[in-house]
């Protein structure tokens, strides 16, 4: 395994470890809540065929805004050690 493809676990752990954590959390709780009543709200205010279209633009910005957070905090946690790193605290 290279240090590139190490570091790359390394950080997915974290990210894994931190989502981990969020979905036990209580703002996960109410997002979930909110969810199914968004899901209710389109269920019963929408057609068959409006839903599907509404659903599948939810997942795609879902996915997206998933990959961003993702994105950002992987970034986050290198520019951290980029940081550490100058001030000397890290070798």
């Amino acid at each position: 395994m290279t240090r590139h493809e190490a570091w790359d676990e390394f950080l997915t752990s974290l990210y894994s470890s931190a989502i981990s954590a969020h979905r036990d959390s209580k703002e996960c709780e109410y997002q979930k809540q909110r969810q199914a009543r968004i899901d209710e709200d389109l269920s019963t205010n929408l057609t068959a065929e409006d839903k599907f279209f509404v659903e599948e633009i939810l997942f795609e910005l879902g996915v997206a805004g998933e990959r961003e957070t993702e994105v950002v905090y992987r970034q986050g946690l290198q520019d951290s050690v980029w940081l550490l790193k100058h001030l000397g605290v890290l070798a």
